[in-house]
């Protein structure tokens, strides 16, 4: 495993390396540099707004916890040291996901079954949530033909088969498929470990499904709150594309978000999306503004953002490790 991560770090490093060589930088900068305080300012606003979002769709989704200011904080907070840890480990989006469930025990006295639960149940509904968007990107890019017929059925296959996939898992959910597992392995001898392992996963379906089924509303909420997360990436690009000087219409920018959504979902084992994210703002960036130099330096510019957001999100951690843990409900 540690070989794979390396091999694939390096590779997204070589990918980087490559677009800034076959980059006029002496362009990029000059772009870069229009962005101007007032622009990193309106950029991280927008950011900070999505982030929020995803952070009160956790929040419906934790069991036992009041929806109230306070928790919403510590949610925050949590959230903040495992969405850092998510850019610079493998695995993309669930690298930082089990330090989460870690801190919510260590400090909040949340068990780690019920913080386990909350963290599977926001992954499923980010991933449908992104259903929708990453729909309605694809259309609107068969609909501006920018792309080789070839190409642009290669995207929309993938989209397919994402649509098909959270299908399933909505299928799998309400009919509780995991609870058949015993009954299909009984003819197995299973040892210890294991049978508690698939007694957990049954019990946390249950929580999954028990959320789905019969708390709709407050399903459908969080999924709201998850689309418009997406969708503030969109609100991002198109403010970092305004400020540089080159303004797109917000369709175009939530089309060139859409694929760059689907190209990190198919990276996911790279550590930050190094490489391909890039590759994938400045490809399409290029293509709508006709300004490839344009594109390496919106990508550099969110770039800048993940690193700065991650660094207080480190700093977060740091607070946390010197905080005393909260003491086990009696």
């Amino acid at each position: 495993m540690k070989a794979f991560t390396i091999a694939v770090l390096v590779a997204g490093l070589a990918l980087f390396c490559w677009l800034l060589v076959q980059a006029d930088l002496a362009a990029v900068a000059r772009s870069m540099v229009q962005l101007g305080w007032l622009g990193a300012l309106a950029i991280l606003v927008a950011f900070a707004i999505g982030f929020q979002a995803d952070v009160f769709s956790w929040h419906l989704t934790v069991p036992g916890v009041a929806l109230s200011a306070l928790w919403t904080l510590r949610l925050w907070l949590v959230n903040m040291v495992g969405e850092a840890l998510n850019i610079v480990a493998p695995f993309g989006s669930l690298g930082g996901e089990p330090f989460k469930a870690l801190l919510l025990k260590r400090h909040y006295d949340v068990s780690y079954r019920d913080g386990t639960t909350s963290l599977l149940l926001i992954q499923t509904v980010n991933s449908l949530a992104q259903v929708p968007f990453v729909v309605i990107g694809v259309a609107l890019m068969l609909r501006r033909e920018i792309l080789s017929p070839a190409l642009a059925t290669a995207i929309t296959a993938a989209c397919a088969a994402v649509v098909m996939f959270m299908g399933l898992v909505l299928v799998a959910l309400h009919a509780r498929w995991l609870s058949h597992l015993p009954r299909w392995l009984r003819n197995f001898r299973l040892g210890g470990r294991l049978a508690d392992a698939v007694s957990a996963l049954e019990a946390i379906e249950e929580q999954l499904a028990a959320f789905v089924r019969e708390r709709p509303g407050r399903f459908a909420v969080a999924v709201l709150f998850a689309f418009a997360n997406w969708a503030s990436g969109a609100v991002e690009l198109y403010l970092i594309l305004h400020f540089l000087g080159a303004p797109l219409a917000l369709a175009d920018c939530w089309l060139i978000e859409a694929m760059v959504v689907l190209v990190r979902s198919a990276t996911f084992f790279v550590p930050g999306h190094l490489g391909a994210q890039d590759g994938a703002i400045t490809f399409f960036c290029g293509l709508l503004t006709g300004s490839p130099h344009l594109g390496l330096a919106a990508a550099l510019i969110r770039r800048a953002r993940e690193l700065l957001w991650s660094l207080l999100g480190l700093a977060i951690g740091g607070w946390f490790s010197l905080r005393e843990r909260a003491p086990a409900a009696g």
